[in-house]
């Protein structure tokens, strides 16, 4: 190597600001393509519809994860991964509140489909 190349022998890494922007959004897309999917299965809330028990729905309209597919089970793993209509639903936030606080139990009767099979309700009897 000449002593008066001044080019570097390494190309400089990407900077983290577009690193991450790319990967937001990727993972972004993603997201809005399985919530609208989720909106059209579900509606407003899937256990207001669904459950003879649960019909007072309480604020907007929200997407919940389920199972498994809890944001902080997936975080750091692919976005096909962690989003999938197998994997999430549409909840008001009083029916998502109670699901996250495991005062509503909901079971997914085929493991395999989740919550794009059908989903029985329960209150946390404790």
């Amino acid at each position: 190597m000449d002593m008066t190349d001044t080019r570097l022998a390494h190309a400089k890494p990407e900077r983290r600001k577009r690193t991450k922007g790319r990967k937001l959004r990727k993972v972004s897309a993603r997201a809005r393509s399985i919530r609208a999917q989720c909106v059209e299965r579900d509606g407003y809330c899937r256990v207001g519809k669904d459950a003879d028990d649960y019909t007072d729905c309480i604020g907007p309209s929200e997407w919940a994860h389920f199972g498994e597919f809890k944001r902080a089970k997936t975080r750091g793993q692919e976005p096909e991964r962690r989003h999938t209509t197998a994997g999430s639903f549409m909840a008001c936030r009083g029916h998502h509140h109670d699901y996250d606080a495991v005062e509503l139990i909901i079971v997914a009767m085929d493991r395999e489909r989740g919550c794009d099979g059908e989903l029985t309700y329960a209150r946390n009897p404790y």
